[in-house]
């Protein structure tokens, strides 16, 4: 089944990669984790993204979606991790591929989202890792919700505690709530850096390529997305007894 649903997955992409557009954006998230065990954590995230305006390549130009929301973590183990986003906010803007796009109002989206990631190690520097999600993205007004799948496999090779560089591959698969044509929403390739300062600030650079096919549209849409991301790590303090 999964075979099947890839080999029409590439026959779609490859019928539309022709007609693509280009587009261009930056991404921005900040993140407060929160550690409330050794097993137990709670992210608070937020996010900003700009794109390009109508005939520019400026990726700060416009604005493309703002967003908040929460994560909730149990690491079972070294190499398993569940994750539940209980409430997600966004605020999407147009994708501007003419000029009245630039005025047009946002939609609001709520997303309630569970995954489950996977690590292994196949040398003392270098892992693999795989993520697997399930979205369920409800729309304001007149638009159907929608049930997204998306999966991710990548690797990451950590210099030291302080760096680590990594690369990898999401598609993301629309189960339910479009049309068959629609069935593919998007795939993404990604290369990135890490680096962590402290134990409590973390930076992450990098950059994305997304194949898009959006609802209202039957071409495809190449994305080239400049992103970085900064996460602070609340550190409970000991108590050092006399």
């Amino acid at each position: 089944m999964k075979r099947n649903i890839l080999i029409i997955v590439l026959i779609v992409i490859t019928g539309l990669k022709a007609k693509a557009q280009e587009h261009s954006n930056s991404w921005f998230r900040t993140t407060l984790s929160i550690p409330l065990t050794t097993k137990f954590k709670v992210d608070l995230e937020g996010q900003l993204r700009r794109q390009n305006g109508f005939e520019n390549e400026n990726p700060f130009d416009k604005s493309l979606l703002y967003s908040f929301r929460t994560w909730c973590y149990y690491k079972q183990s070294e190499e398993v991790t569940f994750s539940i986003s209980p409430f997600a906010y966004f605020s999407n803007y147009k994708i501007i591929q003419k000029q009245t796009d630039e005025a047009a109002s946002p939609s609001n989206e709520y997303r309630f989202s569970a995954a489950i990631e996977v690590q292994h190690k196949v040398t003392a520097n270098l892992l693999i890792l795989n993520r697997t999600a399930l979205e369920y993205r409800v729309f304001e007004g007149a638009v159907e919700n929608v049930i997204r799948l998306r999966h991710r496999i990548g690797f990451r090779y950590d210099f030291n505690p302080k760096y680590n560089l990594g690369i990898g591959d999401e598609i993301f698969i629309n189960a339910k709530g479009t049309d068959a044509q629609h069935l593919f929403d998007q795939n993404r390739l990604i290369a990135n850096i890490a680096f962590k300062p402290t134990a409590s600030v973390k930076f992450e650079l990098g950059y994305m390529h997304i194949s898009r096919l959006p609802k209202s549209n039957i071409d495809l849409l190449e994305e080239k997305n400049l992103y970085l991301n900064f996460t602070y790590t609340l550190i409970k303090k000991r108590n050092h007894s006399l």
